[in-house]
């Protein structure tokens, strides 16, 4: 079987892209036909090279994971074989990148491959849990559970990572707006009241000095300042690609009251989610440390991870084990317990998740509560600020007119 991918048209005359798994090129186009379309071109895909750079290329982001997932749940429940729901997700996917996936893990099941290594192979970085929890759904024969569990967690992760960006746009959105007027009050309005004023002799306000010279220095030495913003950028960046620096940082906001606490309750909830569904999906339990282990950004947090998982390998319970971990909270390290010592582990391990999710989310509104009061109340600081500036010398001329 090959992947070819095709050009063709629809009955209204849209031009259509894809790809179509196939054994020449007539099989693929009688599939194309199928489908209700026209073909017009064919081109057999060359096979993946696994290099470094062409795994990133490949990779599918999360969304898009997230959307494949949810469609192969749902196929797959309704009793539909993993080559027929691989098939029918890549004729309606509507992204051409879902659809390559499809295309080349069905191709891959084809040629005898298991659905794992057929969606890692076509997927690129997929996270390891994730084909581990496919593994050993096909090794059950689960597979429709497992690829519901996964569905559930990827869309509660894009929804949570929604939630984080839409409580940071009204304030960035509101900020931006008043540091353009700013820029517009300060290089139009500002130097033409300043030079009325100066030519009545009379000295400006301390205010609308202190804010004049901000503005003069920012015009002089603008290329300076924005060369020392390029290197904050890029100190940043490589921050964030060194891990030495990237664990002092870390170290730094652990110890912020309000910051390490998000941090801490984000780490437990993403350990305790990725453990749920790796322990739903009937992996082996060290199996299901590693994986969750594996997901912990921080790296102390990630040392102690991996410590419980080595301890539950040398027979300590599972309990003991998580009793390591700093980032837990006693009321989920309780909740674990509960299930191992009931034989209800993958239940109440959900329950602990989704337990931490709620802590979390209601952290993550308490400091939406706290940031956008703040960010108002900084912005509307500036403008005062700068409104004083250009109204303070003409309440003087105006004093100086009635006087």
């Amino acid at each position: 079987m090959k992947t070819f991918a095709y050009t063709a048209y629809t009955s209204e005359g849209r031009r259509k892209r894809g790809v179509v798994v196939a054994e020449d090129e007539s099989d693929a186009s009688a599939r194309v036909a199928a489908l209700g379309l026209m073909p017009s071109s064919f081109e057999v895909q060359s096979p993946p090279r696994q290099t470094r750079g062409t795994r990133r290329e490949r990779a599918i982001g999360a969304d898009l994971l997230s959307v494949f997932t949810r469609q192969m749940a749902v196929l797959l429940g309704a009793g539909l074989t993993a080559e027929a729901a691989l098939e029918a997700v890549q004729g309606a996917a509507g992204a051409s990148r879902i659809e390559r996936l499809a295309a080349e893990a069905r191709a891959g099941l084809l040629q005898g491959e298991a659905m794992a290594d057929a969606l890692t192979r076509a997927g690129g970085a997929l996270p390891p849990w994730y084909a581990a929890a496919v593994r050993a759904g096909e090794r059950s024969g689960d597979l429709d559970a497992v690829f519901e569990t996964l569905a559930t967690y990827l869309e509660s992760s894009a929804g949570d990572r929604a939630a984080i960006t839409s409580a940071l746009v009204y304030p960035a959105f509101v900020t931006v707006i008043a540091i353009a007027v700013c820029a517009i009050l300060m290089t139009t309005v500002a130097p033409e009241i300043v030079g009325m004023f100066e030519s009545t002799g009379r000295p400006l306000p301390p205010l609308t000095l202190a804010v004049m010279g901000i503005v003069d220095f920012i015009r002089d030495h603008w290329v300076a300042l924005a060369l020392v913003l390029l290197g904050l950028v890029g100190a940043v960046v490589a921050i964030n690609r060194t891990p030495g620096l990237r664990d002092r940082r870390d170290t730094v906001l652990l110890r912020l009251p309000l910051v390490g606490r998000f941090l801490r309750m984000a780490t437990a909830a993403q350990y305790l989610r990725t453990l749920a569904v790796v322990i739903n999906s009937r992996l082996p339990l060290t199996e299901a440390l590693r994986f969750a282990a594996g997901v912990v950004e921080i790296t102390t947090f990630r040392a102690h991870a991996e410590d419980a998982g080595e301890a539950l390998r040398r027979g300590e319970s599972l309990s003991t084990a998580l009793d390591r971990l700093p980032f837990l909270h006693p009321v989920a390290r309780q909740l674990v317990q509960a299930g191992e010592a009931s034989a209800r582990l993958g239940p109440m391990t959900e329950r602990a998740a989704v337990l931490a999710e709620t802590w979390l989310r209601t952290e993550r509104k308490r400091l939406s509560v706290i940031i956008e009061p703040l960010s108002m109340i900084v912005v509307g600081a500036m403008v005062l600020t700068i409104v004083l500036a250009i109204l303070l010398p003409i309440f003087d001329m105006q004093a100086l007119v009635t006087g």
